[in-house]
Formats: structure tokens, C-alpha cells, sequence
């Protein structure tokens, strides 16, 4: 019996500690802080622009960290760039294979290697080499692949609460987003090219560009609206589009098999 009383009472305990903490949701990478080391070769102006959401705001930066100069920032200096100042995270890479290398400076700069788990932000480009290719988690949209030989940027945001958007300058990719919950017509996810603009609520589906920059939109599930020189056609399952650069969309025609995106 008092056994039996011992053991609800460490229960009611517990109970009580575990009450005690707020509940919290799984926490938002953009709200965090990070601490960055200097490179050899990097400049203040290359960082601001890497790391700051306005590159124009690196007095705040310095003055944060207490260095009253900017020729102090030298290689090997860590830096703590506080959540007001720093850009907010679109995604992160959830599969890399081959060669895929970054930039964080809208291709400025010099490019390195890719890393698995690592932040993505506006303005970040991404280059797949040879075989290379690689996953992407884009939040509140879904999952985007990268196939080889593409070079694909992250824009994000126009306006809070508005689609995202990306760009693919070269190559192909895949796409699966989530439907929206509740169900609504406006697009959550836009993929820009030279040659068309892919808009999407909740389907998977492909962009291919060729060596003329021509699109070629595919649409495995869902619905695809591929708009170019002010007209819009609709895709449904099964259905793809051509598009040459500087024309409008042909008519949708039927492709042979809809294939569906695995994850890797």
C-alpha cells in the first residue's frame, strides 16, 4: 500500500515539474542567433551581404559585436550576427550527392561546397555539377530537387504571407509541395525561369530548360498554372507544356507516364 502511494505520488510530481514548462514548438532556425568566423578572403561587405537580411546595416553589426573598426575584421574573428540583422532562413538541404556548391551573395563571391542540414536563404544560389544533385525542405512549401548540371536560386518571400519564389537559370528540377490546409486558390510556391513562371498550391511537378532556355513544365499530380507573355495554361495530372523563350505557352498536351517523386 504504501508502495502503491509512493509510486502516484512520484507521478503526481512529474506531473507537476512537466506543467511547469511552457509547451513550445519545434523552434525556427531564423529565430536563432549564429556565431560566423571570419574566412581568408572575406570582406566586411562580402559577409553583410551573405549574412545580413539589409547589407547596408553593418555599422549595426560592428557596434553589436564591440569593434569599433571595420579593418579589425580579419581572418579567424568570430562574429555573432544577432536575429534583428540576419537574413531569414527559406530552407534547408536535406540530400546532397556529387558535386553541388553554394553562394550566399547572389552568385558573387566565391562558391563552396554545399552541406547537408545547412540554411538557405534569399538570394542563395546553388550549382549542381556533373551527377551532382540535391533535396531541399522549403518552408511551409515542401520539398524541391535540384538534378544535375542546374544552377537554381532561393528568393523567398515578396510579402509576409505571400508565395515563394524561386528561380532555375539552368537545368531541371522536381517539386513536391504540400496542399494548403484549408484548401485555397492562390499559389503558395512560384519557380521563375527565363522563359516561363510556374505557380502552384499543392502538386509535384517538373521545369526542365534547354540549351535555349526553352521550358518544358510537366505535372505528375495536382495542378500547374505556367504562364509566359501574358498567358496562362493549366495543367492537370498527366498533362506537360512547352514554352520557347519569349513566346507563349503551347496548349497542354499529354505525356506518356506521370512518374511520382520519391524521396532519396
Amino acid at each position: 500500500m504504501n508502495m502503491r502511494k509512493s509510486i502516484v505520488h512520484t507521478i503526481l510530481v512529474l506531473i507537476i515539474m512537466f506543467c511547469q514548462f511552457p509547451v513550445m514548438a519545434e523552434p525556427d532556425a531564423a529565430l536563432e542567433p549564429i556565431t560566423i568566423t571570419v574566412q581568408k578572403g572575406e570582406t566586411l561587405s562580402l559577409i553583410s551581404e551573405r549574412h545580413l537580411s539589409d547589407p547596408k546595416r553593418w555599422p549595426e553589426l560592428l557596434k553589436y559585436n564591440k569593434i569599433p573598426n571595420p579593418d579589425l575584421i580579419k581572418p579567424g574573428l568570430s562574429l555573432v550576427v544577432p536575429v534583428f540583422l540576419r537574413k531569414s532562413v527559406v530552407g534547408v538541404t536535406e540530400f546532397v550527392m556529387g558535386q553541388v556548391e553554394w553562394n550566399g551573395t547572389g552568385g558573387k563571391g566565391p562558391w563552396t561546397p554545399l552541406k547537408l542540414g545547412q540554411e538557405l536563404h534569399p538570394n542563395d544560389q546553388i550549382k549542381t555539377n556533373g551527377k551532382g544533385k540535391t533535396d531541399i525542405h522549403i518552408n511551409q512549401v515542401g520539398m524541391v530537387r535540384i538534378l544535375n548540371n542546374s544552377h537554381f536560386e532561393v528568393r523567398g518571400e515578396d510579402k509576409k504571407g505571400g508565395p515563394v519564389t524561386v528561380a532555375l537559370f539552368k537545368g531541371s528540377l522536381d517539386a513536391k509541395v504540400t496542399k494548403s490546409d484549408p484548401p485555397t486558390t492562390n499559389h503558395k510556391f512560384n519557380i521563375v525561369s527565363p522563359s516561363s513562371t510556374a505557380g502552384v498550391r499543392g502538386t509535384e511537378f517538373r521545369v526542365e530548360l534547354d540549351e535555349k532556355l526553352s521550358s518544358t513544365i510537366s505535372c505528375f499530380e495536382g495542378v500547374v498554372d505556367v504562364n509566359a507573355q501574358g498567358k496562362t495554361v493549366e495543367l492537370t495530372q498527366g498533362m506537360a507544356t512547352f514554352v520557347e523563350k519569349g513566346k507563349s505557352p503551347v496548349q497542354p498536351y499529354k505525356i506518356p507516364e506521370a512518374p511520382r517523386i520519391k524521396e532519396e
